[in-house]
């Protein structure tokens, strides 16, 4: 296939390093292909003129900020930002094209397609600000490394990444401005989110059994999804109950369930039909993956509810074998710090080996250079086969985001700064001293993602959102 035509698809967990899992009430699991020029997750229920009483950002009146001289018109206010007609249209029309490409008959109508489009957009601009006050930075070493594992991960040059954006009418400013929001986000996503979850070791170990008996279940699912409102009456969830029936119906009277999604789902891949891809099923809730066991493939689950909302679930596939875990052939470089100062130095450090890389010197001849673990150095930081147990959890997390090819930001860790490297990826059976790594992962993951969607949620009720203009409303606003 020619530069020209080849599409680039850009993985999340390629270009971040780390990356977050979503909620899995809102998004039930990250899908590691999931497509870089997605917009992130998408926001709670439609709303207009919304805001907390907690919130220290909502104004006295509907003013619009001062910046809007010589804008196009303005289609919703986020707190001191705003958001432009020219804006919304950018990103529509690219979710358009994408759709166009995937599948044309998801495409939803164009109302509806501008109103998910512009959630999305309005819950990232609230993420953005959030990190922005936080005082979380991406700077060029990292936002090159970004560039750098994508360009790897499509079979590329960085200058071949660029001209193949070029050929598909994407301008690369644009591009790395949205590749290193993106970066933004997940950092904040990790702060107040990942790195607030601790998990006990009775927690653990009732895992692992689950896990046994669940064995090496996989589905691969779409989903349609409607959400509560917050503080929801009785009467309030038994409405949402009945969209839910509304739309199981709709597909059991053959209306396709991707159009469905895209219509009328909440849930960060219903511009992708609902499309979820693989999970595990010891990632689920055991009340879905009891449910999902009992369907055959091409099958519609019944309602499910959750904790924020009413899911439906297809199913494309199973697959039923063994447990398995994730093996990555690792390679590292391990600069190590015993004081502050020390720590100053092997930071500054860290940042000449990632211009290294980018300049292109291989990561073994760094490793020996400058690595000051003795196992490895020498070899050029290999490790060989690294499974599950084997490194601390923010080590493990990261480098299981990491497409082959793809090297990892610096990581502190203890008194040590890690650059990461993954060779190669496979898949091994689990043994009976790995069941615990595989369950502490898997049940890390399930709580993120419950935990997640009550942080979005917090964080967009705590925010002022005017929607100005009407037909971008919601149908019940």
């Amino acid at each position: 296939m020619s530069l020209k035509c080849r599409p680039i698809l850009l993985a999340l967990g390629i270009a971040l390093g780390t990356a977050p899992v979503l909620a899995w009430a809102t998004t039930p699991f990250l899908n590691r292909d999931t497509l870089l020029p997605t917009t992130p997750a998408m926001a709670p229920r439609t709303t207009t003129h919304t805001y907390s009483e907690l919130s220290a950002e909502a104004p006295a009146a509907a003013a619009l900020p001062q910046n809007t001289q010589n804008l196009d018109k303005v289609v919703a206010v986020v707190n001191d930002n705003i958001i432009t007609s020219m804006q919304l249209e950018q990103r529509v029309g690219a979710v358009r094209a994408r759709l166009q490409t995937q599948d044309p008959n998801a495409m939803p109508p164009e109302d509806i397609l501008r109103r998910q489009v512009l959630q999305q957009m309005i819950l990232q601009d609230i993420e953005l600000q959030i990190a922005h006050r936080a005082g979380i930075k991406v700077d060029k070493a990292t936002l090159d490394q970004a560039i750098s594992n994508l360009a790897q991960a499509n079979h590329l040059t960085s200058d071949q990444l660029r001209q193949a954006l070029a050929n598909q009418g994407q301008s690369w400013e644009r591009f790395t401005h949205d590749l290193k929001d993106r970066i933004l986000v997940d950092r904040l996503m990790q702060q107040e989110v990942e790195n607030r979850v601790h998990i006990g070791p009775d927690e653990v170990k009732t895992f692992a059994q689950q896990l046994k008996e669940m064995g090496g279940v996989s589905f691969d699912l779409q989903q349609i999804f409607i959400p509560l409102p917050d503080n929801p009456t009785p009467d309030a969830v038994s409405a949402v109950r009945r969209d839910a029936e509304q739309a199981r119906d709709r597909v059991l009277a053959g209306e396709r369930f991707g159009h469905i999604a895209t219509q009328v789902s909440s849930g960060h891949d219903a511009l992708q039909g609902g499309r979820l891809g693989w999970i595990k099923a010891g990632e689920l809730p055991p009340a879905v993956a009891q449910t999902l066991l009992q369907l055959k493939v091409g099958e519609i689950s019944p309602v499910i509810p959750g904790p924020t909302g009413f899911h439906i679930f297809k199913l494309l596939d199973v697959k039923h074998g063994q447990p398995t875990v994730t093996e990555v052939k690792t390679a590292m470089i391990v600069l190590r710090a015993g004081n502050s100062l020390q720590l100053q130095e092997a930071e500054a450090r860290a940042q000449d080996i990632q211009q290294a890389l980018q300049s292109g010197t291989r990561f073994s001849e760094l490793a020996r250079s400058y690595s000051q673990d003795p196992r490895t150095a020498t070899n050029g930081g290999e490790m060989g086969w690294v499974a599950p147990g084997q490194l601390p959890d923010s080590l493990e997390r990261t480098l299981l985001t990491l497409q082959p090819g793809g090297v990892s930001n610096p990581i502190r860790e203890g008194n040590a700064i890690y650059i990461l490297h993954s060779q190669a990826q496979r898949q091994q059976a689990v043994e009976e001293k790995q069941i615990m790594a595989a369950a502490r992962m898997q049940l890390f993951n399930r709580i993120v993602h419950e935990r997640m969607d009550e942080w979005q949620r917090r964080i967009r009720d705590g925010a002022y959102v005017e929607i100005l203009e009407p037909g971008l409303r919601s149908s019940d606003a």
